[in-house]
């Protein structure tokens, strides 16, 4: 009988992991979440589909024009609440940005199909 059980929860847990395995990798404009790759940083002129979120900033790196936010659920973009480098539209807007700070920021999806931060603010 032990068996049994144990195999219904292991096929339970597959079943329940598919969905959120497919959906993790349908999400649009993830790609690369390790932050290389982030093709966003481009012409901002041409970002569409904006959308608000709300998170704190882990670090920030001038250098390489990245901010990485653990953010809260973007329902419209069906994402959950996760950890994320994102792309900023200019390096400048990163200048008075600080680790551990909460943010509201407005992301679009740049040419490259990467979603950036077009828009961030610090949350008093």
């Amino acid at each position: 009988m032990k068996r049994f059980d144990l195999a219904l929860i292991l096929i339970g847990s597959a079943a329940a992991m598919s969905p959120t395995f497919a959906a993790s990798n349908a999400m649009p404009g993830m790609g690369n979440m390790n932050g290389g790759g982030m093709g966003g940083m481009s012409d901002p002129a041409t970002a569409t589909n904006g959308f608000m979120a709300h998170g704190a900033i882990n670090s920030v790196n001038a250098a390489t024009g990245t901010v990485n936010i653990t953010h809260q659920a973007i329902k419209a973009l069906g994402w959950p609440g996760m950890t994320m480098d994102f792309g900023v539209r200019s390096k400048s807007m990163l200048n008075e940005l600080k680790a551990g700070e909460t943010v509201n920021f407005d992301l679009a999806k740049g040419p490259s199909g990467q979603y950036i931060v077009t828009k961030i603010a610090v949350v008093r």
